[in-house]
């Protein structure tokens, strides 16, 4: 347990390191507003951060879910389904944290 912790913190911090250094890239003298990053900067460092804590929230419930679900369904063969619906929603939460994203950096 405390060795997925420690993957997923890195996995997270990778993303966030990623999106901050993406959002300082080069912003022409003409955008470039009093503010640290500037627009596209700023789209980019949240999306990134929508996307990371969304994926991250997903993988932790998945394997929440998915361990439950395994044991739940060894006991009772009829849990199955249920199981595989309760994984369904972490895993939606992925994907709307990847669409919040392409909001984002679509926003005009």
């Amino acid at each position: 347990m405390r060795e997925m912790m420690r993957k997923m913190f890195l996995s997270i911090s990778t993303l966030a390191l990623l999106g901050v250094v993406m959002s300082i890239g080069p912003v022409h003298a003409a955008e470039a507003q009093n503010t640290l990053f500037g627009e596209l900067g700023a789209r980019t460092f949240a999306a990134a951060i929508a996307f990371a804590v969304a994926v991250a929230s997903s993988g932790f419930g998945i394997a929440r879910a998915g361990s439950a679900g395994l044991a739940a369904s060894a006991e009772r063969p009829e849990l199955r389904t249920t199981a595989i619906i309760i994984s369904a929603f972490a895993e939606a939460l992925g994907i709307y944290g990847i669409v919040i994203a392409f909001f984002i950096l679509a926003a005009a």
